[in-house]
């Protein structure tokens, strides 16, 4: 399949046909967003559902653990507020535990050599899923998410934009008391990914989760390279879940 028949929920052309079919029935039935949001069980394709609930089980075995929730790659905030709402659902009393997330905001940054698919047909190209408006989408969504909060004025999500290479780093150094119950990594590429493990996995606790989006994905061996190569020689075992495509692997913090 073509890269360019993939958009950015990784859906191919023959997806795309039975999402044109959903518009079409939003159009005919008058269904408005509220609406679709209200009965989203009813439109959602059991693929986003899948995803979404792969996600909720990682964060399921992490629900007794100390430390933060951290996203690298969270581009327009889909899975980062699905922690979010897990946050608010299992641990609403909990103040202190957040969600973070860093992206540059710019796209892909830090492309090399690593992220060239033996296929020819390289989808890593720097500034791929840059955000328009500089996130202020997302913001704005965080706002609402906020006032629709159990404690609305103590901050769940905090955002840092900006070269993963260089906040993450400065960001440990800053916080040297952070620790993380569930690590997601979501930025395709191998420099970034290698700089996060570098810098994160140390602050992860015992048994919690890192995820890896594009593990094992032929179209982005920078994530699965990095990831081989920071657990070359340990006894960390990638896992995945057999009825879920996406993630790509997780382990398990020894």
């Amino acid at each position: 399949m073509e890269t360019s028949e993939i958009n950015e929920f990784n859906s191919y052309s023959q997806d795309l046909d039975i999402e044109s079919q959903l518009e079409a029935f939003f159009k005919k039935h008058e269904i408005s967003p509220l609406d679709a949001v209200r009965r989203f069980p009813i439109y959602s394709r059991r693929i986003h559902l899948r995803r979404f609930l792969a996600h909720y089980e990682l964060f399921r075995q992490t629900i007794d653990l100390p430390g933060d929730i951290v996203e690298l790659g969270f581009f327009r905030g889909l899975s980062l507020m699905s922690w979010a709402n897990f946050l608010e659902v299992h641990q609403v009393s909990d103040r202190r535990k957040r969600v973070l997330g860093f992206d540059t905001g710019e796209g892909l940054t830090g492309v090399g050599s690593e992220d060239e698919s033996e296929s020819g047909k390289d989808v890593a190209v720097p500034g791929t899923f840059a955000v328009a408006g500089g996130g202020c989408e997302l913001k704005e969504a965080i706002e609402i998410f906020d006032h629709d909060r159990f404690v609305p004025w103590k901050p769940r999500v905090e955002l840092t934009y900006g070269d993963v290479r260089q906040t993450v780093p400065a960001y440990v150094e800053q916080n040297p008391g952070l620790r993380i119950s569930l690590l997601h990594f979501d930025m395709d590429i191998y420099e970034p990914t290698k700089v996060g493990l570098e810098h994160l996995f140390p602050k992860v606790v015992k048994n919690g989760i890192v995820v890896f989006d594009e593990y094992g994905v032929l179209e982005w061996p920078g994530e699965t390279k990095a990831v081989d190569e920071f657990f070359a020689g340990t006894d960390y075992v990638v896992k995945k879940f057999p009825w879920a495509p996406s993630p790509g692997g997780y382990v398990i913090k020894l």
